[in-house]
């Protein structure tokens, strides 16, 4: 398997990821897609992920941190309009349309998924209906069929890569002012034990620190949403797409902005244009 997938109850406890000192581990490619938030993605900007991603041809690909809305059940005011437009099952199809897509662009890759504050929505309105609790129908990897979508395993609240879980990979939870101010904040966290990607923010952002002799890093990983929400005007929001490699445990990381010119989407990457 290419990824670690860990849960809380299983921190501190790594003693099955090691190797062989003898052996190389051949390079993992990694795609972080996150905060498309559907229905309120931007297809214009994910046209211009696929095509990125189609290139990189990643062996593991993490989808959901935020791939949903789950406005339905938000504890927040909800505008009738949009519940109006299609509810929960219009936000399910159309990211299992997306999904589609992603498997047609990353043909190779294992895909698995991390779990963002929007996917929890539906888990902490199940905490305040507890008579739905139990309903398997209701559990992310059935409501969303993991399986018809070839989605590995269930649904993580992080992912390590590495002999010593050099890479994490996670939604996040740290929001502050500023581009990688929250990225340092989530290093902070892991006290610079391993190298971050985190979404959450919907900003691009890097934050590197040298422990002893080893660089760590953390990288807000953009979104790949509308940047014109109901509820914010002028959001500080960039959107984008993150690739990892792993080359003998050292995660090489490649944030890739994504710019507006002429009207279109554009992004470059590795010496070449890449645009709607």
């Amino acid at each position: 398997m290419a990824a670690n997938a860990v849960s809380h109850s299983d921190v501190g406890n790594f003693s099955w990821l090691n190797y062989p000192d003898h052996i190389t581990q051949l390079p993992t490619k990694i795609a972080f897609v996150t905060d498309e938030h559907c229905p309120h993605q931007d297809d214009r900007a994910r046209m211009v992920a696929l095509q990125i991603v189609r290139d990189f041809n990643p062996d593991v690909r993490i989808t959901l941190s935020d791939g949903l809305d789950f406005y339905a059940v938000s504890r927040f005011d909800k505008d009738p309009k949009v519940l109006l437009y299609g509810g929960m099952q219009k936000e399910i199809d159309v990211w299992k349309r997306c999904q589609r897509e992603w498997l047609d662009a990353a043909p190779n890759a294992e895909n698995r998924a991390i779990l963002g504050n929007h996917e929890d929505r539906l888990y902490r309105y199940l905490r305040r209906n507890p008579e739905l609790y139990d309903l398997q129908a209701l559990e992310l990897e059935n409501l969303l069929d993991f399986k018809a979508l070839n989605i590995t395993g269930k649904v993580e609240d992080e992912l390590l890569f590495g002999s010593d879980s050099q890479l994490t990979i996670t939604h996040g939870s740290v929001v502050r002012q500023g581009s990688a101010y929250s990225a340092k904040g989530e290093l902070d966290r892991a006290f610079h034990s391993t190298t971050i990607l985190s979404g959450h923010t919907h900003r691009g952002g890097s934050h590197y620190v040298t422990v002893k002799d080893k660089v760590v890093s953390a990288h807000e990983c953009f979104c790949l949403c509308d940047l014109n929400p109901t509820y914010m005007r002028h959001p500080n929001w960039q959107q984008g797409i993150t690739l990892a490699t792993m080359r003998n445990d050292i995660p090489v990381i490649e944030a890739i902005p994504f710019h507006r010119l002429d009207g279109k989407v554009v992004a470059y990457w590795r010496g070449k244009e890449y645009t709607e």
